[in-house]
């Protein structure tokens, strides 16, 4: 129950989602002690993978390493207290670890991606009401919905990483019903005018689709013949369905605005976007002058007005809106290495997966999600610091490690949730 009530609470509660990761980790890990020094060291369970340990180290030395780096960093800094408050991220790391204990059984993670898609629908039903009654700030063609997270960013970061898990969902009524609310989150990243998470959903969406995946039925060993999806089938319907989304979108914000944000992308003539190219001369100044440790996490609202350059549209900036510059700024190249080790970390474990059993074996629909959510999570990252998202990361960590509990077997020696 815990862990639905993580899964459900990511779209809507901070406070509740880790509250209730920390207390499913909690839980198993006792469960799992007390079963291991009850009954003494098991051999492994027939039809477990034998690479789980490896495929499990493969993603934890790098966490590991990335945070012993920053607590590094955060001695060599001026403020302790501070750094040691921004490393609570890493209770979020608890996540990878509840995914593969609690849903290696097929059933299991099936009923969990599905309270996973309830959450992110419910989310979407606040957001379109807010598009639809809200009054726009000044220069807005409609409310930049928030949903229930609070800022625009915060909530097309959350619906990113989710659309290709949405995709996933298997059975005839749950593969519409997932098709349908990823439909509705893209369509919605359209309202937040969020420019950076439309790049991104347009890489993740893009590397879907590339890898294969969708979920296709094979014939089984009882002879019964199941669907056998068609990539071109796929691609089509992506079309006719960005086209409707469009539609839709245009329809509530209006053409002209959709293509003026567009367009501004990459104007000069747009003082934000001036601003981001102050943001990363400012940063590799900062990376310049401490190139290993960095100036310690959590610091760089208190010291960019120090460090900004002279032609800065703005004095003062809360980050960088960059995870490379920002991690580099703040945590040295040590911290940066560590944590593109720990990124590509992901993204192997998936490739392995796909490499191994093809994107309609098992595991192979979540190893391709989780290669999509990844590569749209780092392309939004280019131009937003969304690392620092508790809600994005959470809900990045949840699908990222969705392969790793697909490729194993659970045991028969006792429940693992």
């Amino acid at each position: 129950m815990l862990s639905m009530l993580w899964l459900m609470a990511i779209t809507f509660s901070i406070v509740v989602a880790e509250t209730a990761l920390w207390l499913a980790a909690v839980a198993w890990g006792t469960s799992w002690l007390l079963r291991e020094t009850g009954a003494g060291a098991r051999p492994p369970a027939a039809g477990s993978s034998t690479s789980t340990g490896d495929l499990f180290g493969l993603v934890v030395a790098p966490i590991v390493v990335f945070f012993a780096l920053s607590l590094l960093s955060v001695m060599a800094s001026r403020d302790r207290v501070e750094g040691l408050f921004e490393l609570r991220e890493i209770f979020l790391f608890a996540a990878p670890i509840v995914t593969w204990a609690l849903w290696r059984d097929p059933d299991a993670r099936a009923r969990g991606l599905k309270v996973f898609a309830v959450g992110i629908f419910a989310a979407l039903f606040v957001g379109l009401y807010q598009a639809a009654v809200m009054t726009p700030a000044p220069g807005d063609a409609i409310y930049r919905a928030t949903g229930p997270l609070g800022h625009y960013m915060t909530f097309s970061g959350v619906l990113l990483v989710s659309i290709p898990a949405l995709l996933t969902i298997r059975g005839r009524i749950g593969r519409v019903a997932g098709h349908l609310v990823a439909g509705l989150a893209i369509a919605m990243i359209g309202l937040t005018l969020t420019r950076s998470a439309w790049i991104g959903c347009g890489t993740a969406l893009v590397v879907f689709y590339g890898v294969g995946l969708i979920p296709a039925r094979q014939k089984k060993s009882s002879g019964k013949k199941g669907f056998q999806e068609r990539p071109a089938h796929y691609a089509i319907s992506l079309v006719v369905a960005l086209v409707v989304i469009t539609l839709f979108v245009s329809a509530l914000a209006g053409p002209d605005s959709l293509l003026e944000r567009a367009a501004s992308t990459f104007s000069m003539e747009n003082p934000n976007d001036r601003d981001r190219l102050a943001m990363a001369a400012t940063g590799l100044k900062i990376i310049k002058a401490h190139p290993l440790l960095g100036i310690g996490p959590g610091l760089m609202e208190r010291v960019y007005p120090a460090w900004v350059v002279d032609w800065g549209f703005r004095e003062q900036n809360p980050h960088l809106h960059n995870n490379l510059l920002q991690i580099a700024a703040e945590r040295g190249l040590l911290g940066l290495s560590a944590w593109l080790w720990m990124m590509a970390a992901f993204g192997i474990l998936s490739w392995r997966i796909l490499r191994s059993v093809g994107a309609t074996g098992p595991g192979g629909p979540e190893a391709s999600a989780a290669l999509a959510s990844l590569a749209g999570f780092l392309a939004m990252g280019m131009f937003e610091y969304n690392f620092s998202d508790s809600e994005v990361l959470m809900a990045l960590l949840y699908v990222v490690s969705l392969p790793l509990a697909a490729e194993t077997r659970p045991n028969h020696h006792g429940a693992t949730r």
